[in-house]
């Protein structure tokens, strides 16, 4: 049985600790297609991505290649009930990619390949030259122009928490079209991700574009075209004859929703899918299997916690509340007892393979540096009210993260705080995480590393979410929100090093996460698939399906 080791980050531009993906064990990994560098890059200095090949295939006109079959089977973990990328955090994300198209993809190793992108002119670190490559149309037959590109962005733009931060380097005041094949590109500040950033910009056909068909019907320039969509059970999708690039090798695609870990183990095993996400649990079963073979690899979500910041919470201005939370914490022990020991302790709130990671990060506060102490934990959660309270725990119902959150029910009753185990889907957690009003006060589920940048998680992981921007919601806030952009703007490595190191500290002993542990993923691919084309990326959150092919 071959297994296949790699590392690679998540950049779906999501916030701090949250529960997508159904929760650990349970993410699809990013998708990736590597390119040789090229000379202009927009995101200016340090570890930059170099811009490369002009198709995501490879380009041309070759036809597709014979398949021994023409349709492959897949497995998801979940849906959020749209199909609309800029609206769905889900693991859909990443089929519809192959339906609807961004300006290009970044891999692991920070290359660019220029998908709906032809090439960038470099004007000044805030001003962006992009030329859209010509001839490409959507499904319904309308060209592809710079016009639908702004107006995507401002889709984007508009769906807030989930599409936000997928142009959140883009100045919509002086962004314009120049003409049908050009727009001229205003950065905000001069950052380091954009290359990233924009990466996630799914591209909508302005004309016919409405909101509820994009949700259920998506329409794009991808080389798939949609056939349909059963929410939380199916999506089906066929091959685009007229795709402007290399047709992809297999001809039907078909997505299965299975939420359960059992569920997707017994449909590779079976046969009844091809590839699917293998939980921790399962791991060594189907390295045992002979018609499967299982890849590893870090993706950059980690388990976590995330607090309740709302005044219906007791955690509501109450940072030693969150700290008794955190030292009653033994991470060993979850991860040993749940993930069979995959994974790796973090020490910061942030995985140690960013780019611009130091290892002085690493317990920079009490809540890493001590770590589990029940004795502490026991004392700040009387010293802070928390004791003899009973708070909800909350989860998006993956079964690795119930098991976890029955392990932390049981390490808070040892420091006299009861709880109450509230399962939900991923969808509904998203919103109670960003409601003010909502009454959880602690959730499991997973963190993410966007775009392989420290800064990143220190920026969005604050300033998307409403109930830590709102006036007082934490120490200083105000201050925080007007220093962190700086944290992906600063080109200076000295100044950036610095300024990282303040603000993870200043976040770490606010209490605004608390990462548990790193997370090493197991992904099942049967013997119809090569299992070298299942690559992942920094680009879009998931397998990038319309490059998969037939084993030979």
């Amino acid at each position: 049985m071959k297994k296949i080791l790699c590392i690679v980050l998540a950049a779906v531009m999501l916030i701090g600790l949250v529960a997508c993906g159904g929760g650990g064990g349970s993410n699809t990994p990013a998708p990736s297609n590597s390119a040789a560098p090229a000379s202009n890059s927009p995101s200016g200095g340090g570890d930059t991505p170099a811009p490369a090949s002009n198709s995501p295939s490879g380009g041309g006109d070759a036809p597709a290649p014979a398949a021994a079959n023409d349709t492959i089977t897949v497995a998801v973990s979940n849906d959020s009930g749209t199909l609309s990328p800029a609206n769905s955090t889900a693991a859909t994300f990443s089929v519809v990619t192959s339906i609807m198209q961004t300006l290009w993809d970044v891999d692991q190793d920070n290359n660019v390949t220029m998908i709906l992108c032809e090439s960038v002119d470099v004007v000044s670190e805030t001003e962006q030259i992009l030329h859209l490559r010509q001839g490409v149309k959507f499904h319904n037959g309308n060209p592809f122009t710079a016009s639908d590109l702004l107006f995507s962005m401002n889709i984007h733009k508009e769906a807030g928490a989930t599409g936000g931060p997928r142009v959140q380097t883009v100045d919509f005041e002086k962004t314009k079209v120049i003409d049908d094949n050009t727009l001229d590109l205003f950065l905000i500040a001069p950052t380091i991700a954009n290359w990233t950033v924009l990466s996630q910009c799914v591209v909508y056909d302005e004309e016919s574009y409405d909101p509820a068909t994009a949700a259920s019907a998506p329409m794009g320039t991808g080389p798939y075209k949609f056939v349909s969509y059963t929410p939380n059970s199916e999506l089906k999708i066929e091959r685009n004859e007229d795709y402007w690039g290399e047709p992809p090798a297999f001809k039907y695609i078909n997505v299965k929703i299975l939420a359960e870990d059992s569920q997707r183990m017994n449909a590779l095993e079976t046969g009844l899918v091809d590839l699917a996400v293998i939980s921790t649990n399962d791991y060594s079963y189907a390295e045992g299997l002979d018609n499967i073979d299982v890849l590893g690899y870090y993706s950059g979500n980690f388990l976590g916690l995330n607090f309740n910041y709302g005044h219906n919470s007791v955690f509501y201005h109450n940072v030693d509340a969150r700290k008794a939370i955190c030292h009653a914490v033994n991470k060993e022990a979850i991860l040993n007892t749940v993930y069979l020991g995959l994974g790796k302790i973090m020490h910061a709130q942030i995985v140690d393979y960013c780019f611009d990671f130091e290892d002085r990060f690493n317990d920079l506060s009490d809540t890493y540096s001590i770590g589990y102490n029940p004795e502490l934990a026991k004392q700040l959660a009387e010293s802070s009210g928390l004791a003899g309270q009973t708070i909800d725990i909350m989860t998006a119902g993956a079964e690795a993260d119930i098991r976890a959150a029955e392990m932390l029910q049981a390490m808070f009753s040892d420091i006299g705080v009861n709880s109450n185990i509230v399962n939900y889907d991923g969808a509904t957690v998203w919103q109670l995480m960003y409601d003010p009003e909502a009454d959880w006060d602690v959730t499991i589920g997973t963190g993410i590393t966007p775009n392989r940048r420290c800064g990143d998680q220190l920026l969005n992981g604050v300033r998307y979410n409403p109930t830590l921007t709102a006036e007082g919601g934490f120490r200083d806030n105000q201050e925080y929100l007007k220093k962190a952009p700086l944290c992906m703007s600063l080109q200076d490595e000295k100044e950036l090093s610095e300024l990282l190191y303040e603000m993870l500290k200043w976040y770490e002993d606010e209490v605004l996460a608390y990462a548990l542990f790193d997370i090493e993923h197991f992904m099942g691919v049967s013997k119809n698939i090569d299992p070298d084309s299942v690559i992942l990326s920094v680009g879009n959150s998931g397998v990038r399906y319309y490059d998969l092919k037939p084993r030979s």
